[in-house]
């Protein structure tokens, strides 16, 4: 079952929960049979995460879980050092991993237990059948949940979380479904960046495809680039953006890093401008190597 982009639900039928930068899994905890741990899409994730796999073998099942795998860094949650773990399928690389970097299992909804799915029950009774197995241990959480989700938005907003999921207490699990019954509300943040290049799009390069954009190294400096921005354009502001970059084109990069620092495909049109057009661009964090995660522009600023 899958949230929805929303506002802030008010009302008491709502509760929030954290919304957690991780991959969504469910965890198949059988009677005797090894524990699976399976992504949205099918993927197994079991042998990747054998410090996950260990923990739930210490559960009574069966039951199935849903939940997420998060690794965390600094006491929150690092898409970043996930994404590091999730990749590798060499076994020493994943014993490395789970050593050095190990993951948890957090365990947010409970969809079976024994030979009693569960599914059709309102999202209440599940939470509190899923808090009664006290599952806690290391590697494995069940999370708290706040029956204001106004509380819960300001408590994830100052431990710098990614956001929080309200959810509906009478709710059914729907499988498979982007359900309105649970909402995603993301914190996000805003930078003042400088273009220094563009991706030209539609016929005759009159569009832009892309902004690329960066933070001055120092006063009057180069440009260190922070990403690509292509969310968030409307068509015809993106007609009125191409004429004003080649306006303002040069020949050379303001970035410090060369193009092929910039991550684009071989053989990508880019073009490069003087950098002294000013955007706000919102972002979810910034990555270990200094690029903003999920860029979306918001416009020009004066």
């Amino acid at each position: 079952m899958l949230a929805t982009a929303g506002r802030l639900p008010f009302g008491p039928e709502w509760v929030g929960e954290v919304k957690w930068d991780g991959v969504r899994c469910v965890a198949y905890i059988p009677k005797a049979a090894p524990v699976r741990l399976i992504g949205r899409r099918g993927t197994d994730y079991t042998d990747r995460f054998p410090e996950v796999a260990e923990a739930l073998t210490e559960v009574r099942g069966p039951l199935v879980a849903d939940g997420e795998l998060v690794v965390m860094r600094g006491g929150t949650p690092s898409f970043a050092a996930l994404q590091g773990r999730i990749h590798r399928t060499r076994p020493a690389a994943i014993q490395a991993g789970a050593t050095a970097v190990p993951a948890l299992f957090v365990a947010f909804d409970l969809l079976h237990i024994g030979e009693q799915p569960l599914l059709a029950e309102p999202y209440a009774r599940r939470r509190q059948r899923l808090e009664d197995l006290e599952l806690e241990r290391p590697n494995l959480r069940v999370p708290p949940t706040w029956n204001s989700v106004t509380e819960a938005f300001g408590w994830t907003r100052e431990h710098s979380l990614e956001g929080v999921v309200a959810k509906r207490t009478d709710s059914p699990y729907r499988p498979g479904t982007r359900s309105r019954d649970w909402v995603k509300i993301k914190h996000l943040r805003t930078a003042d960046v400088v273009i220094g290049g563009w991706l030209p799009g539609g016929p005759g390069g009159t569009s832009v495809r892309a902004v690329l954009v960066g933070i001055p190294d120092k006063p009057g400096g180069r440009l260190l680039f922070v990403g690509a921005v292509s969310s968030g354009m409307a068509g015809p502001e993106r007609r009125a953006l191409a004429a004003a970059l080649r306006r303002i084109a040069v020949p050379v990069s303001p970035f410090t890093a060369g193009r092929s620092g910039l991550g684009l495909p071989q053989g990508t049109e880019v073009g490069f401008v003087h950098p002294e057009l000013h955007a706000e661009v919102e972002f979810l964090e910034l990555t270990d190597d200094g690029r903003l995660r999920q860029p979306v522009w918001k416009g020009l600023r004066g």
